[in-house]
C-alpha cells in the first residue's frame, strides 16, 4: 500500500500537554471518534483510546482528578504503530494476532515515522473490500481473456482444417494422378507443372507447421537465437527477391530503399528474414492490385537498425489493430475471411523481435494503409570494420 489514506483516517492529533478536559469534550462532540493520537512535532508518542479514556473520566472522582491534567497521564504510550507501506496481508495478520485489541481501539499509521492517521476496524474492512473488488475485476478480465483465447484457438482450428486440407488434397491428388499415368505406361514428362504444384503445396504446409512450432518454442522459452552478422541491405534484397513472385501475381511493385550503409546487423539472420517475409507477405496480401509496397532499412536517430514495410491497403481500426497482435487471430475471420493464413504472422514477428531485445511498432488507419516497423537494439548495430573482428 502506498496511499496512507487507504488504511487510515486523518484524525487531528493533540500534544502531550493538552488537558484531559479538552479531549473529554472532543470525544463527546465526536461520537464516531475511536481514538485520538498524541503527537510531538510529527512523531506519535501515544494514543488516547475512547473507551479506556471515558471510563477513567466517568468515575465519580475521575473528571475532577484528571480534567486539568495533561493527556500524557492517560494515553497508551506504546500503541500499535503501522507504516503505511505495510502489506495488507501482513496488517491483517498483525491485527488478528497479538494486537487484536488494536482493531477495536485503533492504531496509528505513519509515513516514514511521521503521523498520518488513525486506522480502525472500519478502515481495514474498507481496504479489504476494495482489494476483494479489485480481485473480482481481475478475475473477470482473466476470464474474458481466457474466453477470447479459447475462441481464437477454436477459430484457428477451423481455419487450419481448410489450410491443411487444401494443399494436402492437392499433393495427394497430383501424386495419385502422376502415379496412375506412370502405371499405365504413359509419358509423365509433360506433368512438370503438377510436380511444381506438389512442391509449392508442400512448402506451404511446411511454412504453417514451422510457424506453429516456432510459436510453441517461444511460449515454452525454448527458442534459441543462432546469431551472426549480415548487412541489413543484403537481408532485405534477399527477402525481396523471394517475394517478387507473390508480388507479381497481384501486379504489386516492391520498392526497396536503403539508408543503413556501412553497418551490419547482429542477430539470427534466418529469423530476421522470416520477420520481413511475414511483414511483406501481409503487405502484398492486403494491398490493392497495381499498388506499391515500400521496404526500407535505416539507422534511426538513436543509432538503431530499423526495417519499415509500408503498404497502401485498407488499413485497420484501432480495435482490430490490437486484436491482430494476438495469436491465431486475423483481421478478417469467419465467412467474411478473404485471405488464407494461420493468424500467427504478426504475433510471431513480435515474438521474434522481442527475442532480439527489439521493438515492433504497427501503425494503421482505415483507408490509409499500414506501416510496420521493427527496430533492433543499438548494440546489434555494428559498423563494418568492427563486425569483421567481432565474429567468434
Amino acid at each position: 500500500m502506498s496511499n496512507p489514506n487507504i488504511i487510515s483516517m486523518p484524525i487531528p492529533p493533540v500534544p502531550p500537554h493538552a488537558t484531559c478536559g479538552e479531549v473529554y469534550e472532543r470525544f463527546h462532540t465526536e461520537p464516531d471518534l475511536v481514538a485520538i493520537p498524541v503527537v510531538t512535532g510529527d512523531k506519535p508518542v501515544g494514543l488516547l483510546k475512547r473507551i479506556d479514556f471515558l471510563i477513567k473520566l466517568a468515575d465519580r472522582y475521575g473528571r475532577p482528578l484528571y480534567e486539568k491534567r495533561p493527556v500524557a497521564e492517560l494515553m497508551d504510550s506504546n500503541p500499535l504503530v503501522i507504516e503505511h507501506t505495510v502489506a495488507l496481508d501482513q496488517l491483517n495478520k498483525t491485527l488478528v494476532g497479538e494486537n487484536k485489541d488494536s482493531l477495536q481501539a485503533g492504531f496509528i499509521v505513519v509515513e516514514n515515522g511521521a503521523y498520518v492517521g488513525i486506522g480502525t476496524a472500519y478502515t481495514l474492512l474498507k481496504v479489504n473490500m476494495q482489494r476483494a473488488e479489485q480481485r473480482m475485476r481481475d478475475l473477470d478480465v482473466a476470464r474474458m481473456e481466457a474466453e477470447a483465447a479459447t475462441r481464437a484457438r477454436t477459430q484457428f482450428l477451423a481455419n487450419m482444417s481448410h489450410e491443411l486440407r487444401t494443399p494436402l488434397n492437392a499433393i495427394i491428388g497430383f501424386a495419385d494422378f502422376i502415379m496412375s499415368e506412370n502405371a499405365r505406361g504413359r509419358d509423365i514428362s509433360n506433368h512438370q507443372s503438377y510436380i511444381s504444384d506438389i512442391r509449392d503445396s508442400g512448402s506451404h504446409l511446411l511454412g504453417m507447421i514451422n510457424s506453429i512450432l516456432d510459436l510453441s518454442k517461444l511460449e515454452a522459452s525454448a527458442f534459441v537465437l543462432r546469431e551472426d552478422y549480415e548487412s541489413p541491405r543484403e537481408i532485405v534484397e534477399q527477402v525481396v527477391r523471394m517475394m517478387e513472385g507473390m508480388a507479381k501475381a497481384r501486379n504489386i511493385t516492391l520498392k526497396h530503399t536503403s539508408d543503413a550503409h556501412n553497418f551490419d546487423l547482429f542477430g539470427d539472420i534466418q529469423v530476421i528474414k522470416q520477420v520481413l517475409i511475414n511483414l511483406i507477405s501481409n503487405a502484398i496480401k492486403f494491398s490493392p492490385e497495381g499498388s506499391t509496397v515500400v521496404i526500407n532499412e535505416q539507422i534511426d536517430p538513436w543509432g538503431r537498425i530499423a526495417f519499415c514495410v509500408c503498404d497502401s491497403g485498407p488499413g485497420m481500426a484501432p480495435d482490430v489493430l490490437k486484436r491482430v497482435m494476438q495469436p491465431f487471430v486475423q483481421a478478417d475471420s469467419g465467412l467474411a475471411r478473404k485471405h488464407d493464413g494461420t493468424g500467427l504472422g504478426l504475433p510471431l514477428v513480435k515474438a521474434f523481435v522481442d527475442a532480439h531485445g527489439g521493438e515492433f511498432i504497427l501503425k494503421s488507419r482505415v483507408g490509409e494503409g499500414t506501416d510496420a516497423k521493427v527496430v533492433f537494439p543499438r548494440d546489434r548495430c555494428i559498423e563494418h570494420n568492427t563486425a569483421q573482428y567481432a565474429v567468434i
